[in-house]
């Protein structure tokens, strides 16, 4: 009877044992969200209605065009019909410049060693880019003293600089920071201090 008590005690200890290094190789793969950023629907909302203003201004400028064609037009009406036309294009192309910038989501992936930007695309849909930390992420906290860590605290916007690729824009100040701990290791440059130690032991 003991000797059947200790065999299940042992077979009932490998089950959990391998229960715990499945769940601990699923968490280790799933990415690990560092930071939200903040007014992320409404931004989307912004976004999704530049495409329906341009598409309000080609709809409307179509017949004016029309009805024009055959009457000679006065050119403050032209100058009018461009000027709004060019005005519509450059608040798209800006509202389209910061939301490929503008950070919605911040995620460490590959167990640590590559950062998960999420921005969003022309349509307003969420676009992953994943970067290795070490080599393609500059931390935009490394080597600040207290006071410009203060200095950069108090800013609505902190740039985050990806090499070889473009420069976001994150908000610590009013963004929701998940996982503040390992964020700040991200920021400051510990995390590529640690992704790096790995590769060389390998």
């Amino acid at each position: 009877m003991a000797a059947r008590a200790l065999a299940r005690a042992i077979a009932t200890r490998k089950g959990a044992s391998r229960l715990a290094s499945r769940a601990a190789s699923t968490t280790a793969s799933a990415p690990v969200k560092l930071y939200r950023g903040p007014q992320m629907r409404l931004f989307r909302v912004l976004v999704r209605f530049k495409i329906a203003q341009l598409g309000a201004i080609g709809a409307l400028a179509t017949p004016a065009l029309a009805a024009t064609a055959d009457a000679t037009a006065a050119p403050s009406l032209v100058a009018a019909a461009v000027a709004a036309g060019l005005g519509s294009a450059a608040c798209g192309a800006a509202v389209q410049y910061y939301a490929s910038r503008y950070v919605g989501e911040l995620a460490l992936t590959r167990d640590g060693r590559a950062l998960r930007v999420s921005t969003m695309d022309f349509w307003g849909n969420r676009v992953d880019e994943d970067f290795d930390v070490a080599t393609r992420v500059t931390p935009p906290l490394a080597g600040l003293t207290r006071e410009d860590l203060d200095a950069l605290a108090s800013r609505a916007f902190v740039p985050l600089d990806v090499v070889g690729a473009r420069q976001f824009v994150v908000s610590l100040r009013h963004g929701e920071l998940v996982d503040r701990e390992r964020l700040f290791d991200v920021l400051s440059g510990g995390a590529a201090r640690g992704s790096e130690a790995p590769r060389a032991s390998s």
